[in-house]
């Protein structure tokens, strides 16, 4: 890794797209588990305890606004809901954070 020494980079180990691609290329289909989040509340136990089939419970995130794409409870990327066919879907709309994306 590179480090900065007076404002200078250290170039003993500069850190370029390739490289990244090239330590990862051993593990690029390893599975990698995500988490579509379409919203959250907060309630009390009572409340929990008085839902029933049909209660509907209101969501803290505004219809049409992008869901959550998260791995291990950071959110990697937004997207709206799509139908495929007879499927649900996710199109992207956006990349948090898109140069911390590996």
């Amino acid at each position: 890794m590179a480090t900065k020494r007076n404002d200078k980079v250290d170039s003993d180990r500069v850190i370029t797209f390739e490289n990244v691609v090239s330590e990862l290329m051993p593990f690029i289909d390893t599975p990698f588990a995500l988490e579509i989040q379409l919203g959250q509340t907060r309630m009390t136990i009572r409340e929990l305890l008085e839902l029933d089939a049909g209660s509907v419970v209101e969501l803290r995130r505004s219809a049409g606004e992008p869901m959550d794409v998260l791995s291990k409870g950071r959110v990697l990327m937004r997207g709206e809901v799509t139908v495929l066919e007879d499927t649900l879907g996710l199109r992207i709309v956006e990349i948090v954070h898109p140069h911390k994306k590996v």
